[in-house]
């Protein structure tokens, strides 16, 4: 059966079934609901302030590009659109190419090394590439820092989630793994409030205006790294690289009361041997054979299809795009986005509490990129057929496309944000998890870079075709989930022994 028609048959229901979602979605766990322990839950806190570094380097830059300090430093002309807007998607774009690389360099320390200390190696590559943003005596060095920076954040986007996933009882996945999510909303958000803040008690013209913003970046990276260094490596890798007993000590820590540690310790070694007789060599060739490549392009997909739903494009150019439906005090485009922040980190927080695990990822999926495709439209229809709004009067246009982006955000942080992530950690065995994920979140940052570099001149060029563009994007995402997706959630025991037969 060709690979096309294979993955159809799965796409075609819900799940995936009998030995063909044991193949695909090995795992080591017992599916009954199981309580998270304060320890896990603490080891994920603390990974996951890789994913605000994650976020407060995605949004820190759209304040930073309007601050007429920056603008003024740097000699960039707000009159001369096109040149401002290639300018600034260089900015943007350069950070993403590093965190390629970064996701990409990162699976070899991950898998020799071990999730933790890779961690750690990402938290002290950000701050070298932070510190040079802050000095930025000129463009070419803020670039440096932007890629340098992105090294960090592009490992720490493929390593935490694997991190998170590895100490995480799958019942526990979506809660956990959707952390991450919350986490890149949380830093999203406190980057604008920091431009907000900022911009209130500092002069137009002095640079710290947007020196302090890139300061502040600074300390949740010391914490990340001071943090990991108190914690545990995974037990999977403790296992598969023979540490048993730091495998023990480390699974004592996330296991609840209810659990028998001998029982989930032989549940791991029995995986981690299952794997190796699957797979003798964890070398590149394997993660391209054809008993991986089918997970390999649904992850490729998934992350290649959330970048073209086009919400980064309000993420990294927020102020731009507040400023096209009115908004055109600084101080005024900055709070709307502050406000939005918050909305951000609202939503993503009752996603990951109550949805995810509830409804399933596949279902959230379809549904999330059907709802923000009709947003999209509907804006681009709002924005096309007003008339450009008198800055600094609020009307109509203002008020009808800023809650077409807030529901454009609501549907992506119930689905598309958190789901894409959690997927493509749950969906690799052992022995190419840290390659296939590489590479699915190289995929990511790929677009995330090209998505990045061509959406300023895209808003310069047509404000409207630009959000026609993204919302046929998010139709079509929709469209692939529902024929080529399967699902992932835990079922209960003799739920998941029905869906099998």
């Amino acid at each position: 059966m060709s690979l096309i028609s294979r993955i159809i048959r799965f796409g075609s229901g819900s799940k995936l079934q009998g030995s063909d979602y044991e193949r695909c979605f090995p795992s080591r766990e017992s599916p009954d609901k199981n309580k998270a322990t304060l320890w896990s839950i603490f080891a994920t806190s603390v990974a996951c302030l890789g994913g605000f570094l994650f976020g407060y380097d995605l949004g820190v830059v759209g304040g930073m590009l309007i601050a007429p300090s920056f603008q003024t430093y740097f000699g960039i002309d707000p009159s001369d659109k096109l040149r401002e807007a290639e300018i600034n998607g260089t900015i943007v774009s350069v950070l993403q190419i590093g965190c390629l690389f970064g996701a990409l360099l990162s699976t070899s320390t991950a898998d020799r090394f071990g999730r933790r200390y890779s961690i750690l190696l990402a938290s002290l590559v950000f701050l070298i590439g932070g510190i040079l943003q802050i000095i930025g005596i000129r463009l070419e060095v803020m670039y440096i820092g932007r890629i340098i920076s992105g090294l960090g954040v592009g490992a720490l986007s493929m390593l935490v989630p694997i991190y998170v996933a590895e100490i995480a009882h799958q019942s526990q996945r979506g809660l956990l793994g959707g952390l991450w999510m919350f986490f890149i909303s949380t830093g999203l958000a406190v980057s604008y409030w920091s431009h907000y803040v900022v911009r209130k008690i500092i002069d137009e013209q002095d640079n710290l205006l947007w020196r302090i913003p890139l300061i502040i970046q600074i300390v949740p990276a010391i914490l990340l790294f001071f943090g990991m260094l108190f914690l545990f490596e995974t037990p999977r890798w403790l296992c598969a690289h023979g540490k048993i007993s730091e495998a023990y000590s480390a699974l004592s820590k996330i296991c609840d009361a209810s659990q028998n540690l001998c029982d989930e310790m032989k549940l791991i070694q029995d995986s981690v041997d299952l794997e190796r007789r699957l797979s003798s060599m964890t070398s590149w060739k394997h993660v391209f054979s054809s008993h991986n490549r089918r997970r390999l392009l649904l992850g490729c997909g998934l992350q290649t299809l959330q970048q073209l739903t086009g919400i980064n494009v309000i993420n990294y150019f927020s102020p731009m795009v507040f400023r096209s439906i009115g908004l055109s005090s600084g101080e005024a485009e900055l709070f709307a986005i502050g406000v939005y922040g918050i909305l951000k980190m609202v939503v993503v927080l009752v996603g990951i509490l109550w949805c995810i695990d509830r409804f399933g990822r596949r279902p959230l999926l379809v549904a999330g990129g059907v709802g923000m495709g009709i947003c999209m439209y509907a804006f681009s229809v709002c924005v096309s057929s007003t008339p450009a709004p008198t800055p600094g009067i609020d009307s109509g246009l203002t008020v009808t496309a800023g809650l077409g982006i807030v529901s454009m955000y609501t549907f992506f942080a119930l689905s598309w944000g958190p789901c894409p992530w959690i997927y493509c950690s749950e969906i690799y065995p052992m022995s190419t998890r840290a390659k296939s994920t590489s590479i699915t979140t190289a995929t990511n940052w790929a677009f995330n870079a090209l998505i990045g570099k061509v959406s300023p001149l895209l808003l310069a060029t047509s404000t409207m075709g630009t959000y026609v563009f993204f919302g046929s994007w998010c139709i079509l995402a929709s469209i692939f989930c529902y024929f080529f997706v399967p699902e992932t959630k835990v079922k209960k025991k003799k739920k998941k022994k029905s869906s099998l037969r």
